[in-house]
């Protein structure tokens, strides 16, 4: 009985072992049903931002081709995809991290770098910016002279060119004119030298003269006549200022009744400075000269010279003090009754 039960025992495993091999081949275990399945595994990527950064650039590219774009503008503008990545920039693979870092650095560190130099160009724009230490006491002249307080006025002025600012040779040329109307000559003429702008010396030399011809008495009328001079002499041919100098000369030479001089100064003008505001006014006094009683009196020449005055002013607006219209056709009117 005991070997009968040994042996199916042993002939019942043996079932159990074949039955169990058939049912793990025919039926295999639920972990490997469940791993068939459609999707395929691609390798793992090297770097994340790699997978990461593919999938909108393969989307844009497959838009780009299915809009009928070349593959080089494909290629260009896959490149131009995120510009604030700065993997992309200049090239089609991806970076890493780091050099993502040091990109992102390097255009942090220039803009930094672009608005430091702004600064700094805005600091050397307010360093150019200085304000001229003598226009203030130029300015303060200015006004006081308005209200004709000479006094107050020469020492702002004196102020101003004592800083040595820009503004300071405007005022010694108003000093130089009320020093001359003080009868100041020598300070005057040491304000002229001091001038080193060349128009603005030329300018003062001839404020002395009129300074001087205003004071009206005889010592500062031979003052402002030597003045002039020296300025026809040593600018014989600025446009403006040496014309009205031989004018002024005429004027004050007329006053005196040194005719002849006084013709000589006015006939420079007519032949030199046919451009100048003094050119038709210089006819004008030539009339009332050869009208004057002197050795050279011509009643005939004045009356030609008042009618080339009248002639050349017909439609023109003269400066006041240059306006002899009136005058003239008086003039004009006595002596053709008188001729």
């Amino acid at each position: 009985m005991i070997p009968f039960f040994r042996g199916f025992l042993k002939f019942s495993k043996q079932w159990l072992s074949i039955g169990v091999i058939l049912c793990f081949t025919l039926f295999p275990p639920y972990s490997q049903l469940g791993a068939e399945t459609t999707e395929i595994y691609l390798p793992f990527p090297e770097t994340w931002n790699e997978t990461k950064e593919k999938e909108p650039l393969d989307i844009d590219r497959s838009k780009l081709i299915k809009n009928g774009a070349k593959q080089s503008t494909v290629d260009s503008d896959s490149k131009n995809i995120n510009p604030s990545n700065p993997s992309f920039v200049g090239n089609s693979n991806p970076t890493s991290p780091k050099e993502d870092l040091v990109s992102a650095n390097g255009i942090q560190s220039k803009s930094d770098s672009l608005t430091n130099s702004s600064k700094s160009d805005s600091k050397k724009k307010k360093k150019k910016e200085v304000i001229d230490p003598s226009n203030a006491s130029f300015q303060k002249g200015k006004a006081y002279l308005s209200r004709d307080q000479k006094k107050s006025a020469e020492q702002e002025f004196a102020s101003s060119y004592a800083k040595e600012g820009d503004a300071a040779k405007f005022s010694r040329v108003e000093n130089t004119n009320l020093f001359g109307l003080d009868g100041k000559e020598k300070e005057s003429s040491g304000l002229i030298e001091k001038q080193e702008d060349a128009e603005l010396k030329i300018k003062s030399q001839f404020e002395l003269a009129r300074s001087l011809d205003r004071i009206g008495n005889p010592e500062s009328e031979e003052k402002a006549y030597r003045e002039y001079l020296k300025l026809v002499t040593e600018f014989p041919k600025h446009p403006e200022l040496t014309p009205r100098s031989h004018y002024a000369m005429a004027t004050l030479l007329i006053r005196k009744k040194e005719y002849r001089s006084a013709a000589h100064q006015l006939v420079n003008i007519i032949k030199n400075f046919k451009e100048s505001e003094e050119f038709l006014p210089a006819h004008y006094y030539l009339g009332k000269i050869y009208e004057s009683s002197w050795d050279e009196r011509d009643l005939e020449r004045s009356l030609k010279y008042y009618q080339l005055y009248l002639n050349g002013i017909e439609g023109k607006n003269p400066k006041p003090g240059l306006d002899f219209r009136k005058e003239t056709r008086e003039r004009l009117r006595v002596l053709g009754s008188a001729i």
